[in-house]
């Protein structure tokens, strides 16, 4: 019993590590240094050190991972579409038909939206991971779009080599691929609601 009275009389005596002369009423969150109610309030119960703190750095399976499950998410529908094309008419040629690619597009205007909302793809959401800029604010959509997707898509198209380049950079020490680099963007870990 005589530990927790002195417990709770070290608490009472300390002192907010961000405001001298501020008594503590509470612990960071995330690292335990003594906060005042106005770091409590104000950076939700995080120390000043805590909320400007760099995200963790997305690993390199879950980056993997992600890219996975958002080409499953795009092909999957398009080839089954037109495999069932192909079982109904044989004779012509089903994967040239335009209808084949409509469930491509609404899979490709989800994405975007949820990109613009959150940062992160569906895959990218599943696996807790999202896009921001380098110095750690939000992605712009139009950077994540062009810069990161469509712009390598479409130099894989011109040299296949390309893509793997473009892969083995995220071998590196800030685990970031060739289209990071361009975008000026990282994959980062998704705070936790």
């Amino acid at each position: 019993m005589s530990d927790f009275r002195e417990a709770v009389e070290s608490i009472s005596e300390a002192q907010c590590s961000e405001h001298p002369g501020f008594s503590a009423d509470g612990a960071c969150t995330r690292c335990g240094t003594f906060v005042c109610s106005f770091c409590a309030l104000s950076w939700a119960g995080r120390c000043f050190k805590c909320v400007h703190a760099a995200p963790e750095l997305a690993t390199r399976r879950a980056r993997l991972a992600a890219s996975l499950v958002d080409g499953a998410v795009l092909l999957l529908p398009s080839l089954f579409l037109g495999v069932l094309r192909c079982l109904a008419i044989p004779d012509e040629a089903a994967m040239n038909a335009p209808v084949v690619y409509a469930p491509a597009l609404l899979v490709l205007f989800v994405q975007a939206s949820l990109i613009r909302g959150t940062g992160a793809s569906l895959g990218k959401r599943l696996l807790g991971i999202r896009v921001v800029r380098r110095d750690g604010r939000p992605a712009e959509v139009w950077r994540i779009a062009l810069l990161r997707n469509v712009l390598p898509m479409a130099l894989c198209g011109y040299f296949g080599w390309l893509g793997l380049v473009d892969a083995l950079f995220l071998v590196g020490e800030e685990r970031r691929c060739l289209h990071d680099w361009v975008a000026g963007t990282r994959v980062v870990k998704a705070p936790r609601a």
